[in-house]
């Protein structure tokens, strides 16, 4: 039966805004946008969503998605389903950007269309899934917040791997902001001016401070490595009875009263050749030291920079011992051992002094940082099971060959559970020999624990302190082009005022 033309056209009308009531005498114009969240009055009820068949478009950036009206009754409270549920266009525009009534109404979004598709699947499933791939974490938070769809309908099936990768993302985040911060106050900082000492100061900052920024620094932090590793070899080496001091005989000396001294051949020639080449090490680390302070922007802050301090400990033994060469007198050596003894171990320090040339172990340090938690529980974890190994294993022993106290007990536990092993004390008992089966298997699954946390912190750390000073050294060097392009510039037109004034007089 054919349908009459105003029939149609009334049907037409009907279906363009099904939801769209007649306008009230009631101004909006005055309402702040925000308001109209808490506006019932302006909504129309959520039951009427529940029985609507209407198909809408939601158009994000050009590409359109269909979805049923009746969809959005699951969760009316949404951005979307206040938006349908909008009585007038001035309404609508609250929540989209751009709208077009029709017989297929149209919702203009002026956002990115990737992972929509996920966002449309909560109203119709009810439940979060995450099947687009590729999402940023992050990226996903704001689009839910945008839509106003809470983040605990992630099914669990996909909360394992989004909130994790959240937490990551969101320590990339801060980190890179702390990393920006710190690079903007090291320029601020930094900066030395334009004279010819400023210059000469920058270059010899950055050549001992930054081997990044240039291939003369580069060779500089590889010679500086190198005679780190000479004077480590060389503090070994002397420490040999054929290579060793006076000084170090008589510091070092073990032998007690009763026992008679081996005669031990000297090298004297090898002796003389570690002083020279351990002198010279040391010249060298001073020169580099005062070089470093000499140049830097800030003093205090260079001298209690924990690396700074490691360097002046390494260098400090050398010229003490100048006050302390010249004492043979064993009995001033006797009140004085001890303290003497501390000057020379500190030489050791000066090993120390790799971490400023390589990354890995600044990276392993700030991973050992981080993971300070983790740690943190794996030591009570074992202070627990060695306490209880020890209690044990002294109970066990007390009908045995030999009673043991529990302070042996104590340290038998604590090297059995590492593994170390005591060789001077063993149970005798089945009991304590069982117990200490059990404590040996315990100390294997304990140690194994912090690897991966370690391992992966680690990869993770390194990873991003490689690409961020790689990020900063362009930073920095895009920045010192700018600054060179802006000075030729403004000489240039200061040549051309100039040209200009003088054709003119």
């Amino acid at each position: 039966m054919p349908v009459p033309d105003n029939q149609t056209v009334q049907d037409e009308d009907a279906a363009a805004a099904p939801l769209l009531a007649k306008e009230e005498d009631t101004s909006v114009d005055s309402l702040h946008p925000g308001d109209l969240l808490n506006q019932t009055g302006l909504l129309e009820p959520a039951s009427s969503l529940s029985t609507s068949d209407q198909l809408i478009s939601l158009n994000l950036s050009g590409k359109k998605f269909f979805i049923l009206l009746h969809n959005f009754a699951r969760f009316p409270d949404s951005r979307l389903g206040r938006m349908v549920r909008c009585r007038t266009a001035e309404d609508i525009l609250n929540y989209c950007d751009k709208y077009t009534p029709g017989a297929l109404q149209e919702f203009y979004f002026d956002r990115t269309w990737k992972g929509f598709n996920d966002i449309l699947d909560v109203y119709r499933l009810g439940e979060l899934h995450l099947n687009s791939a590729g999402i940023c974490p992050n990226r996903l938070r704001n689009d839910l917040e945008f839509w106003n769809i809470s983040q605990f309908l992630l099914d669990p099936c996909c909360t394992l791997k989004y909130y994790p990768a959240l937490e990551t993302a969101d320590q990339e985040i801060a980190g890179q902001a702390v990393s920006e911060q710190r690079f903007t106050e090291r320029m601020e900082e930094e900066d030395f001016g334009e004279s010819q000492v400023a210059r000469v100061r920058k270059f010899l900052w950055n050549l001992t401070e930054y081997p990044e920024t240039s291939f003369a620094a580069q060779a500089f932090a590889f010679t500086s490595m190198s005679v780190v590793i000479i004077s480590t070899i060389t503090f070994v080496l002397s420490t040999m009875p054929q290579l060793a001091t006076d000084l170090d005989l008589i510091l070092f000396d073990n032998k007690t009263g009763g026992e008679a001294a081996l005669p031990i051949e000297r090298w004297e020639k090898g002796i003389i050749a570690l002083k020279i080449v351990d002198e010279l090490t040391m010249w060298f680390f001073t020169f580099e030291y005062l070089t470093r302070l000499a140049c830097s922007p800030d003093k205090l802050k260079f001298v209690k920079a924990p690396l700074n301090i490691v360097d002046l400990l390494a260098i400090l033994p050398y010229f003490l011992s100048f006050a302390v060469d010249e004492l043979k007198d064993t009995m001033v050596i006797g009140r004085a051992g001890k303290v003497l003894r501390l000057i020379r171990v500190m030489r050791i320090l000066r090993v120390f002094k790799l971490v400023r040339h390589f990354t890995g172990l600044q990276t392993l340090l700030c991973t050992m940082q981080q993971a300070y938690q983790e740690l943190g529980l794996l030591m009570v974890l074992m202070w627990v099971i060695v306490i209880t190994i020890s209690s044990l294993i002294y109970f066990a022993e007390k009908d045995g060959v030999k009673k043991w106290t529990f302070m042996e007990s104590f340290w038998w536990g604590l090297m059995a559970l590492t593994t170390v092993g005591n060789g001077e004390k063993a149970p005798s008992s089945l009991v304590g020999k069982s117990i200490g089966c059990l404590c040996a298997l315990i100390g294997v699954f304990i140690l194994a624990l912090p690897v991966p946390i370690v391992l992966n912190s680690f990869t993770s750390n390194y990873k991003n302190r490689v690409w961020r000073n790689e990020v900063m050294t362009r930073k920095q060097e895009r920045k010192e082009k700018n600054n060179k392009c802006g000075l030729f510039m403004q000489q240039r037109s200061a040549t051309s005022t100039m040209g200009s004034l003088t054709r003119t007089i």
